[in-house]
């Protein structure tokens, strides 16, 4: 099989497959990705597929809503 000839082609040329959503394409925090540092540990998947769930329908990112149950759970504490 040819292969096609790409040149000429240019940025206007390239449709995206799928429009995304105002949420996911939504810009990153105020805080540099180089001064964030990663936290990693394993849940159950159930638990995995409710949080991610629960942050697309609010439209928040994990690591926001991640930080907003914390405060939350911190202000109960005292």
């Amino acid at each position: 099989m040819a292969k096609t000839a790409t040149i000429g082609l240019t940025g206007a040329d390239l449709i995206p497959a799928k429009i995304r959503s105002q949420s996911i394409s939504c810009q990153r925090g105020v805080t540099p990705s180089s001064e964030l540092v990663p936290l990693q540990f394993r849940m159950p998947p159930e638990f995995v597929r409710a949080f991610k769930q629960a942050a697309l329908d609010r439209g928040l990112k994990l690591n926001e809503l991640l930080n907003l149950s914390f405060h939350e759970f911190m202000k109960e504490e005292k």
